[in-house]
């Protein structure tokens, strides 16, 4: 049985990345703070995979070498982040580097040291700047411009990479450049400072609070959490991936209205009213964003689904895990 070890795994894109690494019947060790959620566990429990919680901090060494020592992995997986807003970096900006610089490089160097054959980290469409505001689609060989403790983390990781692979020694680093995600499993784990419009909208709609009418602005590139993860999958097993960075996201921009459609589709009734619950953002609503360009992982792997298909798979997993939103 192939193994992976993954941290962060209790998080929204951890453990769609989780879920599929189990359903093709790896082993999962995965690490986080909290565990894996009872709910998500239960579910994880039918995969063909076996999977291994482990609980404790990214940033103790100790644990990370008795993990990789403890058996032969396939792969490794640098997840954990702690997505900051701006009153986090003002308050804990140490601690921003110490998860999302410092523990990934440690980990670089055990899977060194161990033999793991391929590693992956996570860049951020934040590590952009400006760059999506600028009228075309972001594309891969675009330089970072980040504003942000996060973006700054996040590009340090992409040009980390890039240094890294340049020796030729194993691990090969691959760098997921990743937009906004949405989709199942997604919550509030403390660590991420905003979450999205479509979550909102579906607690919302599940639990028959009216919602606000949507300001027009505000379209995202919006990936659908499950095929994110199966990019990674591709990232992680692919035979001869031609590149260090791949973006993961669909290529497009949607906007979160279309979940409106697809719950109704499903057969929720859906209520949109003055005066009903105001979905935040979290953006500048009157700039356009573009994409960030998927042509490198479509030509390689396949073409992420559309915005009508992504919004309809969540609104039928909502609704086939209503438990999920009620915790």
């Amino acid at each position: 049985m192939k193994s992976i070890f993954i941290t962060g795994a209790s998080g929204f894109i951890g453990l769609n990345l989780v879920e599929v690494f189990l359903g093709e019947g790896w082993r999962v060790v995965a690490l986080s703070l909290d565990g894996i959620p009872p709910y998500a566990a239960a579910q994880l429990a039918t995969a063909p995979g076996e999977l291994i919680d482990v609980r404790g901090d990214v940033r103790d060494k100790a644990l990370l070498e008795r993990v990789l020592a403890g058996q032969r992995f396939d792969a490794v997986v640098a997840g954990a982040a702690i997505t900051a807003g701006a009153t986090r970096e003002q308050a804990v900006p140490a601690e921003i580097f110490e998860v999302n610089v410092v523990a990934v490089m440690r980990l670089l160097e055990l899977a060194a040291r161990h033999q793991v054959p391929r590693m992956l980290c996570f860049s951020s469409s934040a590590a952009m700047g400006e760059l999506p505001f600028a009228g075309r689609a972001v594309l891969e060989d675009d330089a970072p411009r980040p504003l942000t403790l996060y973006g700054i983390t996040k590009a340090s990781l992409e040009h980390s990479a890039r240094r890294w692979n340049s020796f030729g020694s194993a691990p090969r680093l691959m760098v997921a450049r990743l937009t906004a995600a949405i989709g199942p499993w997604e919550r509030a784990t403390g660590v991420r400072d905003t979450l999205s419009p479509p979550l909102a909208i579906v607690r919302a709609a599940l639990e028959g609070r009216a919602i606000a009418p949507l300001p027009e602005g505000g379209v995202r590139d919006y990936a659908y959490a499950p095929e994110a993860a199966r990019q990674l999958f591709w990232m992680l097993t692919a035979e001869r991936p031609q590149h260090t960075l791949y973006q993961i996201s669909p290529g497009y921009v949607w906007h979160a209205s279309a979940m409106f459609e697809a719950l109704r589709a499903c057969g929720l009734t859906v209520r949109v009213e003055p005066g009903g619950e105001a979905i935040a953002f979290n953006d500048d609503l009157t700039r356009i964003r573009s994409p960030l360009s998927a042509q490198r992982i479509t030509a390689e792997f396949r073409a992420p689904p559309d915005a009508h298909e992504a919004a309809l798979a969540y609104a039928r997993w909502a609704l086939a895990n209503r438990a999920w939103f009620a915790q």
